[in-house]
């Protein structure tokens, strides 16, 4: 069993490293302990500066959380906790919620939506072992401006996934691996291109979540992008 690191501790909290590609461990016995959840935060808000991330108003990030910025699974207590976030060395806070983990769990919280208005988005990870030859993607529209949204894998005519919203996720699903995948985004029922993420190896028996990040309208570090989180 893995030995993820800890969000909570008697006196801290803490994020140990910042990624941004996130991985959970190859072994597919991989659990939180019986008592725990596991949880990766991701800063997906376009235009927003560094931030904080505190639970139940104690810091929980111990490396910067920037734009496109992914922490890998840690180990929280199940339980229910106030999730809120400031900018880095500020005490104002931007958005808060309550949230509930349940243990044995896996979850991904993401800090979505444009600075004036930053929300939480929280998904259910099912990281159950993809069928046979397959590896399972998901996902996830974190894209403010560009509407509802189709993932398509480049040569293969049919999307995997269709019509999903702003801060919608989709389930997973099982895909043919690749070494070499693109994967592509477009307005849902439009044929144009509208953001790609290229050369991306899919592997058999791994777990992803495909997301869409930045705005459509945006020309400079936050346009609109495809981004891959390994999940396991």
């Amino acid at each position: 069993m893995k030995k993820f690191k800890h969000f909570l501790k008697p006196a801290a909290a803490l994020f140990a490293i910042a990624l941004t590609v996130t991985a959970c461990s190859d072994d597919k016995n991989d659990l939180p302990a019986p008592s725990e959840a596991a949880l990766t935060v991701v800063h997906a808000s376009p235009g927003s500066p560094e931030l904080t991330l505190k639970i139940n108003g104690t810091k929980a990030n111990a490396r910067a959380l920037t734009f496109g910025t992914a922490f890998p699974y840690s180990a929280i207590i199940a339980n229910t906790y106030e999730f809120s976030i400031t900018k880095k060395d500020s005490s104002r806070v931007m958005v808060k919620s309550n949230l509930e983990l349940k243990a044995n769990k896996f979850y991904s919280l993401y800090i979505a939506d444009v600075p004036t208005k930053p929300v939480f988005v929280l998904t259910e990870d099912n990281l159950t072992a993809p069928a046979a030859d397959k590896a399972n993607v998901r996902f996830v529209n974190l894209s403010p401006d560009a509407g509802a949204l189709d993932l398509g894998i480049t040569g293969v005519a049919t999307n995997v996934f269709t019509k999903t919203a702003f801060k919608e996720s989709t389930a997973f699903t099982g895909v043919t691996p690749g070494a070499e995948l693109t994967f592509e985004i477009k307005e849902n029922t439009k044929t144009e291109v509208i953001a790609k993420v290229e050369k991306v190896k899919i592997e058999k028996g791994k777990i992803y979540t495909i997301w869409a990040k930045g705005l459509k309208a945006a020309t400079d570090s936050t346009k609109l992008a495809v981004k891959v989180i390994t999940n396991k």
